[in-house]
C-alpha cells in the first residue's frame, strides 16, 4: 500500500480542480469515468493518479498535467492558443497553393493538397516576418519536390 508521502502533494491540486470548477466529488469522479471511491482516493492522496487521469483531466477540463504534478505554472491551458490561425498568413497559403494547382495538369487530390497547406502554413510560421519569401514560386518549388 502506498502512502501519501510517496506522491508528493499534487493529491492536494486535485481538490483545487474539483473546488475551481465547483463539482462535487461524485460529479467529477462521473464525468472521469472513475468510481466515487477511486476518486477519493486520489484526493487523500491513497493512490497514485495513473497517466489515465492526467489525460483525463486534461481533456475534459483542460488542466495541465504538469501544473497538476508539479505545481508549476497555470491550472487551466489555454488549449486554443494551439488552434489560432492566422488569418492572413492561411489566406496567403491558399493562393500560392492556387497558383500551384494552375500549373499542374491534373489537380492535387485532397489529401496532397491538404499536406501541402499544412507544409507551407508550417513553414511560414517558423520564418515569421519573412513568410512571404515562402510563398514565392521558387521557393515553392524546391520545397514541392
Amino acid at each position: 500500500m502506498s502512502s501519501s508521502a510517496d506522491h508528493g502533494d499534487y493529491h492536494q491540486r486535485i481538490v483545487q480542480v474539483r473546488v475551481h470548477l465547483e463539482l462535487s466529488q461524485e460529479k467529477i469522479a462521473r464525468q472521469l469515468g472513475l468510481s466515487l471511491r477511486a476518486y477519493a482516493n486520489y484526493e487523500r492522496g491513497e493512490r497514485a493518479v495513473p497517466v489515465e487521469l492526467l489525460r483525463a483531466l486534461y481533456e475534459q477540463f483542460s488542466i495541465d498535467p504538469a501544473w497538476l504534478l508539479t505545481g508549476d505554472g497555470n491550472m487551466i491551458l489555454d488549449r486554443d492558443v494551439r488552434y489560432r490561425l492566422d488569418q492572413k498568413t492561411l489566406d496567403s497559403v491558399l493562393v500560392a497553393v492556387a497558383r500551384i494547382e494552375a500549373r499542374l495538369d491534373v489537380p492535387l487530390d485532397a489529401k496532397r493538397k491538404a499536406r501541402l497547406i499544412g507544409l507551407l502554413y508550417e513553414q511560414c510560421q517558423l520564418v515569421g516576418d519573412s513568410a512571404d519569401d515562402i510563398l514565392k514560386d521558387s521557393r515553392i518549388s524546391r520545397l514541392t519536390r
